[in-house]
């Protein structure tokens, strides 16, 4: 469906304006981004809601239930900055707007937007970024996302280590060097399961520049994600990739958001041995 028409087809009042609520981390922002920049694209008033960004951030405490990062404006590599976005005005309110908000709706709107060539264009980062890896990317290269960090303090979902070797394993005949990318330290035992599949592996894990571990991902032939948003717009705008994607990405009532996930899936990987 055109975006013009998606994003009518979402709102009861085509003619009120926009407010994209921006929040989250990279992924989410990029996906805020994508959104607010494809209505504009589309000659359709929208505003940006940043009011997020005036608390400071702060990193979540890794154990603790509950406590999740608050973070900073990350959208500036692109070329992005809050002076990009314009504010609503005091005479535009919730009242005579529609509000475009996490949930289903934004995941929409959001995967829609990432695929238009305008959108990717504003989204590219530089290759200067590849100066700044502690290693030279491999041509061609695995690599998956292991979410952990903060997330296990909120998530409703995690997706199990022995799930990652699995996949890894089928597709370790495809390519010979990995990279595994993590908001938390690897183990060792990960470590050695992953090494023993491939003839070189790369871990960036643990205070990794986020900027880094999205562009390590949009340039692998082979990605497999986390229930992440972030490694979401990675496979988003890593065309040439042969992306892998959790069957399950919420627990309970937040499942909705992953129809329109799997709705832009063709395929599903069979599993002939049974998960322990």
């Amino acid at each position: 469906m055109p975006f013009t028409r998606l994003i009518n087809a979402f709102s009861s009042s085509r003619n009120k304006p926009r407010i994209v609520i921006f929040a989250g981390g990279l992924g989410a922002q990029i996906i805020n981004a994508a959104v607010y920049l494809s209505i504009k694209n589309a000659g359709q008033p929208v505003f940006a809601d940043l009011s997020y960004f005036d608390e400071p951030e702060n990193v979540a405490v890794v154990g603790k239930p509950g406590d999740c990062s608050h973070w900073k404006w990350m959208l500036l590599p692109f070329g992005l900055s809050p002076a990009s976005f314009e504010c609503p005005p005091p005479s535009i309110t919730k009242h005579n707007s529609n509000i475009l908000q996490d949930g289903v709706e934004m995941m929409e709107l959001g995967l829609e937007a990432l695929a238009q060539p305008k959108i990717q264009e504003v989204l590219k980062l530089s290759s200067s970024i590849n100066d700044t890896l502690p290693f030279s990317l491999p041509t061609n290269f695995l690599c998956m996302h292991v979410r952990r960090g903060d997330f296990v303090n909120v998530a409703s979902h995690l997706v199990a280590d022995e799930e990652f070797f699995s996949l890894v394993k089928k597709f370790s005949n495809l390519v010979s060097h990995a990279v595994v990318i993590s908001d938390s330290p690897i183990g060792v035992d990960f470590r050695n399961t992953v090494s023993s599949y491939f003839n070189k592996v790369f871990f960036l894990d643990n205070n990794i520049d986020a900027h880094i571990a999205h562009h390590t991902m949009r340039s692998a032939r082979i990605l497999i994600c986390s229930n992440s948003t972030f490694s979401l717009t990675a496979a988003a705008l890593n065309p040439n990739a042969l992306v892998i994607i959790p069957k399950q990405w919420y627990g309970g009532k937040h499942r909705q958001i992953e129809e329109p996930i799997h709705s832009r899936c063709a395929f599903q990987i069979l599993e002939n041995e049974a998960h322990k």
